[in-house]
């Protein structure tokens, strides 16, 4: 964004009403710093509630009630890992191929992608021996075929560029990627393999916040799943799209997509995916406000999702506090909040320790304690600075301080600096260690 911002954008940015793109134009260009623009915002965030966005899809109130309940049976009936079931389908698979190299590119492939979640820089680790494997390959394309080996190397390359996303080095990630789409061009055309190179292409846009590319690109991946009958796979495809549009701000489209995809995969075949479906349910209810139905959401999915490790336990937590908040319980809002933050702090993930403090410091607002507010908003001045988290949050919050100093803290101050920091974190520019993902 070249120019600057005029009062009416920083008027509607503040109250919602600004259109998804136009928001993050305005918000990348007041993460940069400019002076003039955060000398603009400051008496903006003192203006009237948000408006909240006129609904993008229709969803029925209890329209989120099945496929989830059926994803928590499903996990209840059976918690146990499925690593070794989809090694072996994959070694059987490969086994009918032939040359010994091309079983261990698979075997590897497989084992990197079991780990994005628990070890992704293991993940790189083992996404680039596969390389090393599939590279040799090319020097035999005339025993193997031209196009098959191309095939390889494209495969190889898409799921490297994906491990470099995952671990947020999206400068390698891109060149990686580019390295698959130009294998694909002398391939041989494999529908499969084109869907999943679309489908890990996607991720990587969403990482560059083109949600709207991303979303076109998986709705044809989700097509082509459905026509061949692959239910798990499409699902999965719209799953990612409802996070992505959780991303861009469209929480009513997001839960429709969610919805849509919780319905068909099997939930036995990937329990992290349903967990991450359901856990952005939950956040999408939350943002459209419907904080009895996430209630009800949240105690019926906790065996799923508590088992899927601290991180992903602290954000239920954290959502807790979030839905106590929104239904009025305050005194049980400030308990939850109180206990995320420390559980963020000692995991080592302070920028989610001081969003989760922004949560806090508007409870304590709506209970009259504005000296403590200050002394939050000072501490975690502090916390950014020692650990060098970008200067742009350490602005927003000082921005928020200042109010304070002139007793004009506002739940909308307080609101509008934790929508910057949230967008913040989001840029990749600018993205600190949070332990946030996708559905990938």
């Amino acid at each position: 964004m070249t120019d600057h911002p005029t009062p009416s954008e920083i008027d509607r940015l503040v109250r919602g009403t600004l259109s998804g793109a136009g928001r993050r134009r305005l918000v990348t260009h007041l993460l940069r710093g400019c002076p003039r623009c955060a000398r603009l915002l400051a008496p903006a965030i003192a203006l009237t509630p948000r408006t909240p966005p006129a609904p993008q899809a229709q969803l029925p109130a209890d329209g989120y009630e099945r496929p989830v309940a059926r994803a928590c049976a499903a996990a209840v009936r059976r918690f146990r890992e499925i690593r070794s079931e989809r090694q072996a389908v994959a070694v059987a698979g490969m086994a009918e191929i032939g040359p010994r190299r091309l079983l261990r590119i698979e075997t590897m492939l497989a084992a990197a992608w079991d780990l994005r979640y628990d070890e992704p820089q293991e993940m790189v680790r083992i996404a680039e021996l596969a390389l090393v494997a599939a590279e040799r390959l090319e020097l035999e394309k005339d025993r193997y075929g031209r196009a098959e080996v191309a095939d390889v190397r494209a495969r190889v390359w898409a799921e490297l560029a994906n491990a470099y996303r995952v671990t947020d080095d999206l400068s390698r990630a891109e060149q990686a990627m580019r390295w698959a789409v130009a294998c694909l061009h002398g391939g041989s055309g494999d529908p499969w393999l084109l869907a999943r190179v679309a489908d890990l292409v996607a991720s990587l846009l969403a990482e560059q916040r083109r949600f709207a590319d991303a979303g076109e690109l998986l709705g044809k991946v989700h097509g082509f799943y459905r026509r061949i009958g692959d239910l798990h796979l499409a699902g999965r495809a719209l799953i990612s799209r409802g996070i992505f549009a959780g991303y861009d701000n469209q929480p009513r489209l997001a839960l429709v997509l969610l919805v849509q995809g919780l319905e068909l995969i099997d939930v036995d075949q990937d329990k992290r995916l349903a967990a991450s479906a359901v856990h952005a349910v939950l956040i999408n209810l939350v943002e459209c406000g419907r904080y009895r139905q996430a209630r009800i959401l949240l105690w019926r999915s906790r065996p799923l999702l508590v088992r899927q490790g601290v991180q992903l336990s602290l954000r239920l937590q954290w959502l807790d506090g979030k839905i106590h908040a929104g239904l009025g319980d305050l005194a049980r809002a400030e308990r939850e909040f109180i206990a995320t933050r420390a559980g963020f702090a000692a995991a080592g993930s302070p920028y989610n320790a001081a969003l989760v403090a922004l949560d806090l410091a508007a409870v304590w607002l709506r209970c009259g304690k504005t000296v403590q507010v200050r002394e939050l908003v000072e501490e975690m001045i502090a916390t950014f600075r020692a650990l060098r988290i970008a200067r742009e949050a350490v602005a927003a919050l000082l921005i928020l301080r200042e109010a304070c100093d002139r007793d004009e803290a506002t739940l909308d101050r307080v609101r509008t600096v934790a929508m910057l920091l949230t967008e913040l974190e989001r840029q990749p520019r600018h993205r600190p260690a949070s332990g946030s993902g996708s559905a990938d």
